[in-house]
């Protein structure tokens, strides 16, 4: 959460990270890996557009 604040936020109640959108512009792709990498229960998975011009962040279920 604290590598991209633009794009995750951190429920105060049970601490679980969150995401604040989905869709996001690829100036972000740097953070939001970082943030995806950095994230001790690798719940996030970053998608590549076919058009390349966004980014698309999504839960893993599998691991929720």
């Amino acid at each position: 959460m604290l590598a991209c604040s633009k794009v995750f936020s951190q429920r105060d109640s049970d601490g679980v990270v969150e995401l604040l959108q989905q869709r996001l512009p690829l100036e972000l792709l740097k953070q939001v890996q970082q943030a995806v990498d950095a994230c001790p229960t690798q719940v996030f998975v970053v998608e590549e557009e076919d058009d390349h011009s966004q980014l698309i962040l999504k839960t893993n279920d599998e691991d929720l």
